[in-house]
């Protein structure tokens, strides 16, 4: 086995027939996901015109601009070191690329292996084993308690809905605050402020998209995707 070269067999046809049958089933879902919100958009509590449902896909897809190319690179470097099926796989169903990353890292470590060097078959294998165990924990919890959250959502805000808006946007706010304070800390210790330049672009981007949007309305909805890619073009550049 160790004679056989990982990334071949990695990139073997029969890994991408595989990898495939997981990637179509998640594409027949994001299809049948569609279809029910524009079935429910119809509904009377609803009632949501096909204009309103178009604006609302449009602003989704430019807010998904910025995660993806974020994923894209990540997964570039997959690539190269476990091959493209799996990191196809991966990061079409669960779409962590860091935390995918840092899986395939501990499973090749955990036999003495560098992530950085090139992989042996067992080391392969163990990346792949490490990244999918790492990911069952996700969908346990989403399973038991995701359906349980819509009563807890309402238990907290009591019925009013402007206090969950408060809640959802300070919920957020706190999610990318303490994401971001790792890498803010880690760089003024280090003495390395590209980290800080580049999150000083992204916020002075989405100010001054916040401002013109109260000038061109159509502008808001959009104000997240294109603040994403000010930061990811800033981070190229610095």
């Amino acid at each position: 086995m160790e004679n056989l070269n990982a990334l071949e067999v990695a990139n073997s046809p029969a890994v991408w027939a595989l990898a495939s049958i997981a990637v179509i089933a998640v594409l027949v879902e994001t299809i049948l996901f569609l279809r029910l919100a524009r079935k429910a958009a119809g509904l009377k509590e609803i009632n949501l015109t096909k204009k309103q449902c178009n604006r609302a896909l449009r602003a989704g897809v430019v807010s998904a601009i910025g995660p993806a190319f974020g994923v894209f690179i990540v997964m570039i470097g997959l690539i190269s070191v476990l091959g493209g099926p799996i990191s196809w796989l991966r990061l079409s169903v669960i779409g962590g690329a860091t935390t995918e990353l840092t899986a395939a890292t501990v499973g090749v470590n955990a036999l003495g292996g560098d992530i950085s060097e090139p992989l042996s078959m067992m080391e392969l294998s163990n990346a792949w084993w490490t990244m999918s165990i790492n990911a069952c924990g996700w969908l346990v919890v989403t399973w038991i308690f995701g359906s349980r959250m819509e009563k807890v959502r309402n238990r907290i805000g009591g019925g009013d809905s402007r206090w969950m808006e408060i809640f959802s946007s300070a919920a957020t706010l706190g999610i990318f605050g303490a994401f971001c304070s790792e890498y803010v800390v880690t760089g003024i210790q280090s003495v390395d402020y590209k980290v800080v330049l580049v999150m000083a672009v992204s916020a002075a981007a989405m100010w001054a998209l916040q401002q013109l949007s109260n000038r061109w309305k159509w502008l808001k909805e959009y104000c997240l995707g294109l603040a994403m890619v000010a930061g990811i073009a800033s981070a190229m550049i610095f």
